[in-house]
């Protein structure tokens, strides 16, 4: 919709070619509607959880010292499973329903907002409905202090397909946890990734399990403090108003009966056991957060007597809509004396606080401003002094303080706002603008609109004329190669690392390799078009983690395997001054707004963004010296470089190429299924030519399903050497992806041509598996 302004925008300006590559993306944001931030940055300490380990025995702590209140929003929650440890060693001993226990026999109020779509039990092993009845059971009499509820979206008509992709917790409002970890299956591991490991969930060894642990995890959480943990709070309190006060909640109420019946005839497990617990939901709300503090203080006049005042601050009337307005303050004042007023509240998750408020001491109206003192006359000569505080913190904030600010994806259906927030979008999208030196991304996906010449990636979105449909529209990716194309023209010190799942589970599998394979040849593209004698490998590169250990006798050794660790992290850092970790993917469904749920945490200035950079970059090149942030991508480059060398001298397994060679033999290392290899029309399958045959291959890569582990064993094979968990990705380790209908973007398996040489641009043959959701 907006090229047609934007053409009349260029010839109004006399652009006569195309326009700078970082005018085009800058007039595309003013032209797509902004949407203002509903909270505030605030001062804050943040603390980098580096993978479960860590983050479990954090929160373990947290809910031993909790007093009053304890807040869970998961994207999915198994609270029989054994997480958390008691002792440092040994396996898990705890689980989250025990600790949930041990809070409320203390009168701790425990709130858990899960999420229930139409299709979450039918189509995913969901089904939390009896998960909480079993939390209900467990806690017993004192269930008066367990609060749960399924939030199934505020509208009428429940949603399908998009949910809270939620995962944040709060203890007391002064300690909170944002990012991408869940209470569930194998959120339990380590940075270094290491199989078998006793610290982690033990199930039976078998085919799926081959070391008794589930598959390596990366994950990051970060840890906030202060008036940002109170956000995080708000954000449920908020959420679990406007839905118990919405038509969704009292169509999930009314079609119960129904939707279990539903449930048991698609054959759901339990769907007709009792949930006494949903009778509770909204029994009892969670109570409003601190909206700022008022402060005051009167002093003496020309006369000796000591005055009384009466102090009213009404309502600031920045809940949501249809909710009702808080209470109005009072508070008693006199001569001599300060008060420093709480304003409590419920908040939109889309409004802002005022920068001032209007109160009354004694009838006389007086406004207070965050910016500076007001001051008043009272009674017989007294001075009033007046401050308001948003948030309870003192404004303006010092230059260099480190802030936390939350950054929200969704609409009315999770977030009960009027209209969708897309601060995760706009502030991945400022810091890829505003980075001078260094942007480093760790996600899961890689689902993004950027331009493209080549044959196979052009009209990405177009279904009739793409080769590769992409469909994605958010401009991260677009963001990324205008200042990847910049800087190689200016020859700057300017680059962007980017680190993805080796391979992910089925329903991303497409738009990852689509999305990666697009992007690089792009890059590549470019260097060529433009003659540039600069390597484009030093201003960008894709990378992955992965592990490669030895091998138990009792586990097929004497021998080294090899394994990809599935990348679940959603974080962007930029020249050690901003950073980005919530629940947000790099694609359309966590960054539009109008579609999934979504929290992060932005934290400017301060220490964390360096010291994020350097905890991830511990474990993954073994010493964050070895990073230069003037050369990011080049330092980056010599470490999976180096790995891959010694993973080759070790193994045979050669990255980025993405082959193994044993016995002389070099032959593709993953395969996937139904393949037709270009040039090679003899070869009809991958059993003629790859060494892990689809679904190995993906599951070997770290793909597999919520639990599966398997790894490629080499006998005899002693463990190479390796300089952290780093190494090197290109477009020939899994080849071009071929679209062939529209289903496929939700597919496990898809047509796919291995890359040889030049690039053969002949259809590819069918896949030989029908292409279902």
């Amino acid at each position: 919709p907006c090229g047609p302004l934007l053409a009349r925008m260029a010839g109004l300006l006399g652009v006569r070619r195309r326009l700078p590559l970082l005018l085009l993306p800058m007039l595309v944001l003013l032209a797509r509607p902004q949407t203002a931030a509903g909270f505030e940055a605030v001062p804050c300490n943040a603390t980098t959880m580096d993978c479960g380990m860590d983050f479990f025995a954090d929160v373990y702590q947290q809910f031993l010292m909790a007093q009053h209140e304890v807040v869970i929003m998961p994207y999915f929650i198994k609270p029989t499973l054994k997480i958390f440890h008691s002792r440092s060693g040994g396996p898990p001993d705890i689980t989250l329903t025990d600790l949930i226990v041990q809070a409320v026999r203390r009168k701790v109020h425990v709130w858990i907002m899960g999420w229930d779509n139409a299709a979450s039990e039918k189509f995913l092993p969901f089904h939390q409905d009896y998960e909480y009845e079993q939390l209900f059971e467990a806690v017993g009499e004192d269930h008066e202090y367990l609060h749960m509820t399924l939030d199934t979206s505020r509208n009428f008509v429940a949603s399908v397909y998009y949910i809270p992709h939620i995962k944040s917790y709060a203890f007391d409002r002064k300690v909170a946890y944002v990012g991408g970890i869940d209470f569930s299956e194998n959120r339990l591991d380590s940075p270094q990734h290491v199989r078998p490991d006793p610290r982690l969930v033990q199930v039976p060894i078998d085919e799926n399990h081959v070391t008794g642990n589930e598959k390596p995890w990366q994950d990051v959480m970060v840890r906030v403090d202060g008036p940002a943990a109170e956000h995080v709070a708000m954000i449920l309190v908020e959420r679990w108003w406007t839905y118990c006060k919405s038509e969704g909640y009292m169509r999930s109420q009314a079609s119960r009966p129904f939707d279990a019946l539903a449930d048991a005839i698609w054959g759901v497990a339990k769907s007709l056991e009792a949930s006494k617990w949903k009778g509770y939901q909204c029994a009892k709300l969670p109570p409003p957060g601190r909206l700022g503090v008022l402060e005051l203080s009167v002093s003496a006049g020309t006369g000796d007597a000591t005055n009384q005042y009466d102090v009213k601050v009404p309502t600031l009337g920045v809940q949501s809509s249809g909710l009702p307005e808080g209470k109005t303050v009072s508070a008693a004042l006199s001569t001599g004396g300060s008060e420093q007023v709480v304003v409590t509240g419920l908040r939109a998750l889309d409004s802002p606080l005022p920068q001032s408020v209007t109160f009354t001491i004694s009838g006389i109206q007086v406004t207070a401003n965050s910016d500076s003192d007001t001051n008043a006359q009272l009674i017989g000569g007294d001075l009033l002094k007046a401050r308001w505080l948003p948030d309870g913190v003192p404004q303006p904030v010092p230059a260099g303080t480190q802030t936390c600010q939350m950054a929200l994806s969704g609409d009315r259906d999770w977030m009960g706002v009027s209209r969708p927030l897309t601060e995760n979008y706009d502030d991945h999208l400022k810091i890829i603008r505003e980075a001078k030196r260094y942007i480093l991304i760790e996600n899961q996906y890689f689902s993004t609109m950027f331009d493209a010449a080549s044959h196979e990636c052009s009209h990405s979105n177009n279904r009739v004329q793409a080769e590769l449909y992409s469909g994605s529209t958010n401009q991260v990716g677009q963001q990324l190669l205008d200042r990847i194309k910049d800087a190689g023209r200016t020859s700057s010190n300017f680059s962007v690392a980017v680190i993805i799942p080796l391979g992910t589970e089925p329903g991303s599998f497409y738009p990852n390799l689509r999305g990666t394979f697009c992007f690089e040849q792009a890059v590549e593209d470019f260097w060529t078009t433009e003659s540039f004698k600069s390597d484009w490998r030093d201003y960008f590169s894709f990378y992955f983690i992965s592990n490669a250990v030895d091998v138990p006798a009792n586990m097929g050794g004497p021998g080294t395997a090899f394994y990809g660790i599935f990348t679940h992290t959603k974080m962007i850092v930029a020249d050690d001054d901003v950073a980005i970790v919530g629940s947000a993917n790099i694609n359309d469904r966590s960054l539009n707004g109008d579609r999934d749920a979504e929290v992060g945490v932005q934290i400017r200035g301060g220490s964390y963004p360096r010291e994020l950079r350097e905890k991830l970059m511990l474990a993954q090149m073994g010493d964050p010296s070895l990073v230069d942030t003037n050369h990011l991508v080049t330092s980056l480059n010599k470490v999976a470089s180096a790995n891959a060398k010694a993973l080759y001298k070790s193994m045979g397994i050669k990255f980025p190429e993405g082959t193994y060679t044993k016995d002389g033999q070099t032959n593709q290392l993953f395969g996937l299924i139904g393949v037709k290899v270009v040039n090679v029309p003899t070869l009809v399958s991958d059993v003629d030519f790859a060494t892990l045959k689809y679904p190995l291959s993906r599951e070997v890569a770290g793909g597999g399903g919520m639990d599966t582990f398997k790894w490629f064993v080499v006998p005899g094979a002693k463990p190479p050497k390796l300089q952290g968990l780093l190494f090197p990705w290109s477009r020939s380790i899994w080849g071009l992806p071929k679209m062939t209908s529209v289903t496929q973007l939700y597919s496990n398996a898809f047509n796919w041509r291995r890359l040889d040489g030049q690039q053969d641009r002949q259809e590819v043959g069918n896949a030989s598996q029908p292409l279902l959701v």
